[in-house]
């Protein structure tokens, strides 16, 4: 492999842009992780192939099954045409005079994430991070027999290295809280990480943790991190080359200068207007030398303080890094005791009520307790599924779905694949983060029926969902106003409470 100017093998391969909000973004997020992989394995196919983010209907059936290119279209992953003169798939001997009429997909966004190839094309830059993944990735000898959750906890690895700049190094209690033992030990297996304590050879550089004074705790380094993903250095060794460049650069601006008047006197004499241009560009270089400094005294130029650094732009309220805060707030899955007798009240309100009603009878308190029980099962099924995308058959829990037939693990798998619901908010960052989720969802809908809300809209709506959620407003009620005004075509915030004055509760 090619060696660069730093003394680090240089990776040849070809790769793909993933984001660092990947795992859990909006979009891709809910996915399971086998979905997630096929939406690499899709963006992988384009890259080696050169396509663009052009896939065709045939290959899309070969490599994706039926059930998950639901999703992706469901998820606006990709895009679904007709190779028409408009829309032209340029696939085999299609031109755009002669569309060869076939489908085909566009995968979203690929232009402004990935390289494109061919004439130039107009693409808009994505500011967000990225990992660079060889397009080897998922048949590779050393991930390639790695399970599909093993390889996302992978890339999840990668995430976390790249967004705190640890240039591959991860502490052994962050590793714990990511990856399980067993995702820990088949990614020491294939070679993937290398366990290390830290020391005076080794030192993890982590925190408080020097050269001199090591931490002495275990850590992690992620095989081959610097040959392939962005290094970072350290403040100090910023500076140090912030301030060689600066030398450098001072240095080869005074040779410029000092060659300058050679120069001038070899060129012949010219029209007066020329010869006074030149002495005023004379001037302007000598008076903007600093009195007392010469372009020639580097070591004057190394004491001159270096200009503070320019702070960071505040994030806007309603960016991706608030969404992730506000969605962690209310996870799918109960986080809390607390928070799962409130999702129970939500699956089985009645069941609920009955239990706590001592005047109920004998018969009533079995039948809501069987319902109870049954709703603890479907939270414990959904958290099996997005953990393993798969829901293993277990006869005694499957009697609850259908205590009469053989239909039962059916159900717990439909049941599996709904999403449960949200529990009522309680604390003001519930409520916050309820406001932002519908008025999020609603302006997207909005926005894929082909309406152009103004750029505050989701704001405005977002508070005024925050207020009517704190003025007691049910969070049923306030979804089903959203859905009226989705097939009208509103999106404005005064509206919605114009329609809950009009309509009771």
């Amino acid at each position: 492999m090619p060696v660069d100017a730093c003394g680090v093998t240089r990776d040849t391969r070809g790769y793909i842009k993933i984001a660092l909000d990947f795992l859990e973004n909006p979009k891709t997020g809910p996915m399971s992780p086998v979905t997630k992989l096929k939406l690499i394995e899709l963006w992988i196919y384009c890259a080696r192939n050169r396509t663009n983010g052009i896939v065709t209907a045939t290959q899309a059936r070969r490599l994706v099954p039926g059930r998950i290119r639901e999703v992706f279209t469901l998820a606006r992953c990709w895009h679904h045409h007709d190779c028409t003169i408009a829309t032209p798939c340029q696939h085999g001997a299609c031109t755009p005079s002669a569309p060869c009429g076939r489908e085909f997909f566009t995968m979203h966004d690929y232009e402004r994430h990935q390289t494109l190839h061919g004439p130039a094309v107009a693409k808009r830059k994505d500011p967000r991070g990225y990992l660079k993944l060889s397009v080897d990735f998922l048949e590779n000898r050393k991930t390639g027999p790695l399970t599909p959750v093993s390889k996302l906890k992978l890339l999840e690895l990668w995430i976390y290295c790249a967004r705190n700049r640890t240039n591959g190094v991860i502490a052994a209690s962050q590793a714990r809280k990511i990856a399980p033992p067993r995702i820990r030990d088949a990614l020491s297996i294939a070679g993937s990480w290398q366990h290390h304590d830290c020391a005076t050879a080794t030192p993890c550089r982590l925190g408080a943790c020097t050269t001199d004074k090591p931490c002495g705790h275990g850590f992690f380094s992620m095989h081959d991190y610097q040959h392939h993903q962005t290094h970072y250095l350290d403040p100090t060794a910023r500076t140090e080359q912030a301030r060689s460049a600066g030398r450098k650069g001072g240095l080869a601006k005074a040779a410029n200068r000092r060659d300058a008047p050679s120069e001038t006197a070899s060129v012949p004499a010219r029209a007066p207007a020329t010869n006074a241009g030149a002495s005023h560009s004379s001037q302007v270089i000598n008076t903007s030398t600093p009195v007392g400094l010469t372009p020639y005294d580097s070591d004057a130029r190394e004491e001159r303080p270096l200009s503070p650094p320019r702070p960071a732009p505040r994030p806007r309220h309603g960016g991706d890094e608030v969404a992730d805060r506000l969605n962690a707030s209310a996870p799918e899955i109960p986080a809390t005791p607390e928070m799962r007798l409130r999702v129970l009240a939500r699956l089985a309100p009645d069941a609920v009520e009955v239990l706590a009603d001592p005047d109920a009878g004998t018969m009533r308190h079995a039948q809501a307790q069987a319902e109870l029980a049954r709703a603890e099962a479907m939270i414990e099924a959904r958290a099996e599924y997005l953990a393993t995308t798969n829901v293993v058959e277990n006869k005694d829990i499957d009697r609850l779905f259908d205590p009469h037939g053989p239909h039962g693990y059916a159900r717990r798998m439909a049941a599996a694949h709904t999403p449960l619901p949200t529990p009522d908010p309680q604390t003001p960052g519930e409520v916050r983060a309820m406001a932002y989720r519908l008025a999020r969802d609603h302006i997207d809908a909005i926005t894929r029926q082909g309406g152009t809300p103004p750029g505050p809209a989701r704001e405005s709506l977002r508070g005024e969902l925050e207020a009517l959620l704190g003025e007691g407003h049910h969070q049923d009620r306030l979804c089903t106003e959203l859905r009226a005004m989705r097939e009208t075509g509103l999106w404005a915030a005064s509206k919605l409470r114009e329609r809950l004055a009009k309509v009771p509760a």
